[in-house]
């Protein structure tokens, strides 16, 4: 059985009570230690005149900490998790999948990021040739490639949106083979999944028009909805609470042969 948008929405708003001070604080913890990891190199850009060798240190410094944010984060998802399933969550879970071959996650982003750039840079070359040489034929073209280059990065995001709920879940699985079971558990579920992302867009908007503050409520919303998405499409939304492991509690176990 698929369980609609508004199923899986109230089924967070259900496990987030009582728990979002800690989703929130959670949340901030890791904004404030990837903004203190990364104002250094703003600063230090800035200061130095944004000369070229300080900008491409500031974005490569900028790559790094993006890519140990995602250990940090793959931490929150975990907590999201326990959230669902009613289980005892700490904030020290943040922290946690330092332990857990945090070189999975981090090789995981790094694939993501390679091929966002394969997707995007034939647009961008063209478009900063036509702008250098003047020549409006390269920058139509270079406008339609970058066009496409969004609408191929937005399929593959899609298509590998559920790459870390697996590899939190699954501590002995590859990176590719998360890839290949990502894909091959979003097939005829990328619109359902757009939709509900989409569906987040007047909550997100509210939030921005505050200033910021409203996302501090918004974006645990989401990550709650969508690890309720991740579960539904495993089958944990049709078996018993009670049940005592994965395999006995039914999960569409297709996805995860060998």
């Amino acid at each position: 059985m698929r369980h609609t948008s508004a199923e899986l929405k109230r089924l967070a708003r259900e496990q987030l009570n009582g728990r979002w001070g800690l989703a929130i604080g959670a949340n901030l913890l890791v904004q404030m230690i990837i903004s203190g990891l990364l104002t250094p190199f703003y600063f230090l850009l800035i200061i130095t005149g944004r000369g070229a060798i300080q900008y491409i240190t500031y974005m490569v410094a900028g790559i790094i900490i993006s890519a140990v944010s995602m250990v940090l984060q793959c931490g929150i998802l975990r907590m999201y998790l326990g959230f669902a399933r009613n289980q005892e969550v700490s904030i020290g879970m943040v922290f946690g999948e330092f332990t857990r071959r945090p070189d999975r996650y981090i090789l995981g982003y790094v694939m993501i990021f390679v091929v966002e750039m394969v997707c995007m840079l034939p647009g961008a070359i063209c478009l900063v040739v036509g702008i250098v040489a003047d020549t409006v034929l390269a920058i139509v073209i270079g406008v339609a490639l970058y066009i496409a280059g969004i609408a191929v990065v937005v399929y593959v995001s899609l298509r590998l949106s559920l790459l870390y709920y697996l590899l939190v879940e699954h501590g002995d699985m590859s990176v590719i083979e998360a890839f290949r079971t990502s894909s091959q558990m979003m097939e005829g579920n990328m619109g359902r999944f757009f939709y509900i992302y989409m569906s987040f867009i007047g909550w997100s908007l509210l939030g921005l028009l505050s200033c910021g503050i409203g996302m501090l409520w918004v974006t645990p919303y989401m990550m709650q909805t969508n690890v309720n998405f991740y579960r539904d499409l495993i089958g944990e939304l049709d078996v018993s609470p009670n049940s005592a492991s994965d395999n006995e509690a039914g999960y569409d176990n297709r996805f995860f042969t060998p």
